[in-house]
């Protein structure tokens, strides 16, 4: 059982970081606020998941910054 846990939990990190990843870049290239939130909801251990779909049903809705704020450090 112990190697089964450990194959899912391999499963599990080689498919958040890639997706938390995908969502960051997407999220910047849209200027919204806080992209890096969105990047640390994904690699939340078994949240993650959830936030991929909640993030791509709501991208277009997501607070944009300002042309007049100052860029965002990251």
């Amino acid at each position: 059982m112990p190697g089964l846990v450990g194959l899912l939990v391999t499963a599990l990190i080689v498919l958040q970081v890639p997706a938390a990843i995908l969502v960051y870049l997407d999220a910047k290239r849209l200027n919204a606020e806080n992209p890096l939130v969105y990047f640390y909801g994904i690699l939340v251990p078994a949240a993650g998941f959830v936030v991929v779909p909640a993030y791509l049903s709501k991208r277009e809705e997501l607070p944009r910054e300002s042309a007049d704020s100052e860029p965002a450090d990251s």
